[in-house]
């Protein structure tokens, strides 16, 4: 009889489940050593018959009896890979809780290249030089998911050169302009992750701005030209892949391939008094953009160090030829129609910012 109760209780503990206490052992799959989120990000329309168009939104220049008036041809990150420490994934019957924060700060430099063309493809004028600027932001990190804010900002002003267009008088249409213009740009991203393997695959939003004032200048016949305040704005989507390509003892270089998507692009015109035109708003359409980076990052010796990342990067994109507006003067509608004429951005830069894990 014993003998049959022991050999029953034998039975039953063969087939309890044995427990495993070694950390090693009760590992599932983990993060890699580094997460990663990116910083950083048309409709033509014929003037009514009889209406004169305003050369393509350029600021205005006037006489020495302020009636001779004259318009210039007028009218570009987000950035990092962040890195954390390899985690222990959670029991899979348990909720998924949250891992450290990391915070971000750093610097940039930014050449801004714009450019606008006629409908025929003629060179109009064009914006070029490099903005200082700086990045700020935030990452909250899951065993599997990330999900990241960042503003990135430029100040700065850059050359501008264009050329003139005469409404009254057409011999002064077409005179050289060299001038500079103020710019200050904001881009804002909301991004969200998920790591499969080495490669991380990521989507989000992003908001852009941008306010360009162009400043008064005075061409060499001695005929001033007022300047022009301008603001471009859009929101866009964004869908992008990392993947690590180079590690190097404590460093690794990556690379960050994103598309995005302009979900209606605006801009609205302040024209400075020039000719008593109230502010004037257009429709600049949607574009896809791209953007390319390789972020260098270096991981800190000591666990409390922070972690370094340099990143080179470039972007692209084009914004459309805006639908034509009527101009109105005090609220009254002047006969005038004005319109922003199709450009291209085409900006790189690099930037150096620090991760620190709360």
């Amino acid at each position: 009889m014993s003998k049959l109760v022991l050999t029953f209780l034998f039975s039953i503990l063969c087939a309890l489940p044995v427990q495993v206490f070694s950390a090693s052992e009760s590992r599932l799959a983990e993060w890699p050593v580094s997460a990663s989120t990116n910083k950083e990000t048309p409709i033509p329309a014929n003037p009514a018959a009889g209406k004169e168009t305003l050369a393509m939104l350029l600021p205005a220049a006037t006489g020495d009896n302020n009636e001779n008036l004259i318009s210039i041809l007028a009218t570009e990150i987000d950035k990092s890979v962040k890195t954390k420490p390899v985690l222990f994934a959670p029991d899979p019957a348990k909720p998924l809780p949250a891992s450290q924060l990391e915070l971000l700060v750093g610097i940039s430099l930014m050449n801004l290249g714009y450019t606008e063309f006629g409908s025929d493809g003629a060179w109009y004028d064009d914006e070029i030089g490099v903005l200082p600027g700086f990045l700020l932001g935030g990452i909250l990190y899951w065993p599997n998911w990330y999900a990241s804010l960042e503003l990135n900002a430029y100040f700065g002003d850059v050359g501008y050169r264009g050329q003139t267009q005469s409404f009254k008088s057409p011999v002064l249409s077409g005179l050289p302009i060299n001038s500079r213009s103020d710019a200050n740009i904001f881009d804002t991203t909301a991004i969200a992750g998920y790591r499969f393997s080495a490669v991380t695959l990521y989507a989000g939003v992003g908001y852009y701005f941008w306010r360009r004032n162009i400043r008064p200048t005075t061409i060499n016949n001695g005929l001033q030209v007022a300047g022009m305040l301008e603001f471009y704005s859009w929101s866009y989507a964004l869908l992008g892949i990392h993947v690590p390509m180079l590690s190097m003892g404590t460093s690794r270089i990556s690379l960050d391939v994103r598309a995005t998507r302009m979900l209606q692009a605006n801009m609205e015109v302040n024209f400075l008094g020039y000719g008593g035109y109230d502010n004037a708003s257009l429709n600049l359409g949607e574009d896809w953009g791209l953007r390319l980076a390789l972020p260098w990052t270096f991981r800190s010796s000591s666990s409390n160090g922070p972690t370094i990342t340099i990143e080179p990067w470039y972007t692209s994109w084009n914004l459309n030829r805006s639908n034509a507006v009527e101009l109105m003067t005090k609220g009254a509608y002047t006969g005038s129609v004005v319109q922003e004429p199709q450009s291209e951005t085409r900006n790189f830069g690099v930037s150096l910012y620090f991760r620190f894990l709360m």
